[in-house]
């Protein structure tokens, strides 16, 4: 595999598991070993892992059947500028996260529905978030730009 260099994009890098909760930390030290070797710095690695982890829980919770968990798919690759771009895909239930109405905030504890607070997270973390739908599969994609402390 090339060596990672600012300016030179490489190949992608997959992990490939079935969606499982036992399977989480596995995606997680994947994405973040990458992300370290491309000079994150720690407080980002720790966002990254984050917003990850709550991508990676909504797919594994909700994407397929408790009893017939199909597979995961994630795409780690190197960016031009150094960008970290994390593809999650699944062959599950059509669903796409950026769709749903962000919760009011504002509002009381009490009078917020259930839910919502992740993908805002996920949002406020990433410098780019994009869902489509390819081959019967759900695909998401996270960008991380590289900042220093």
């Amino acid at each position: 595999m090339p060596a990672d260099k600012p300016g030179n994009s490489t190949a992608a890098e997959s992990l490939e598991l079935t969606a499982e909760l036992k399977n989480l930390p596995h995606f997680i030290i994947f994405a973040a070993g990458r992300a370290r070797r491309l000079g994150f710095p720690e407080k980002q690695l720790q966002e990254i892992e984050l917003v990850l982890e709550e991508a990676l829980v909504n797919i594994i919770e909700y994407a397929y059947p408790a009893d017939r968990p199909g597979t995961l798919t994630m795409e780690v690759k190197r960016e031009n500028g150094g960008h970290l771009k994390l593809r999650l895909k699944d062959r599950g239930v059509r669903f796409n996260p950026l769709l749903r109405t962000d919760p009011d905030l504002d509002a009381g504890l009490m009078e917020r529905p259930i839910g919502g607070l992740g993908i805002v997270l996920m949002k406020k973390l990433t410098d780019e978030i994009s869902w489509h739908r390819e081959n019967e599969e759900n695909c998401l994609t996270i960008t991380f730009a590289p900042r220093h402390a």
